[in-house]
């Protein structure tokens, strides 16, 4: 069934026969969400991300998924693909209270520096604060990039994820 929209009326056509017409009675925003999604018209633009660092660890991400068939650089992936504003930013504090006795800790987002750490942990992050980065260091840490991460620990075991 081929579907025309003319300004509030929608006209029906099948593919054989007569022509149809059916009028929409309500009112004009209704008639035109509905003339819109007869038309595959999406109501809102796809919003296509423009940082070349984050798109490239994207990329690697989901290969090093494929690769080694580890689900979670998959979804961490998949996390890192969603708006900014649904990344992790957790705090130093939660790092110290969660992930205690873990080697490997993941944040896919931004660790911010708010808190104290204690441990020698190895802490992966998309970003760093400088409060956090000189923290974790202070207390004999080590801050990596996710990509290093990866490096470092292809299989993806004892990685926490921490957010």
């Amino acid at each position: 069934m081929i579907c025309f929209c003319i300004s509030f009326e929608i006209t029906c056509r099948p593919r054989r026969g007569p022509l149809q017409q059916t009028r929409w009675v309500h009112n004009g925003a209704v008639s035109r969400r509905l003339a819109q999604y007869i038309e595959g018209v999406t109501m809102s633009a796809q919003r296509v991300k423009t940082n070349e660092a984050l798109i490239d660890t994207i990329d690697q991400l989901k290969a090093q998924s494929r690769n080694t068939g580890a689900a979670l650089w998959r979804d961490v992936a998949l996390r890192l693909e969603k708006s900014r504003s649904n990344w992790s930013q957790p705090n130093l504090s939660r790092l110290s209270r969660h992930a205690e006795g873990e080697k490997f800790v993941l944040v896919p987002g931004k660790l911010l520096g708010s808190g104290e750490v204690s441990g020698k942990q190895i802490v992966a992050a998309f970003s760093f604060s400088a409060g956090a980065r000189e923290k974790i260091e202070a207390a004999g840490g080590e801050t990596m990039t996710i990509a290093e991460l990866m490096d470092k620990n292809p299989s993806g075991k004892g990685v926490f994820i921490l957010g």
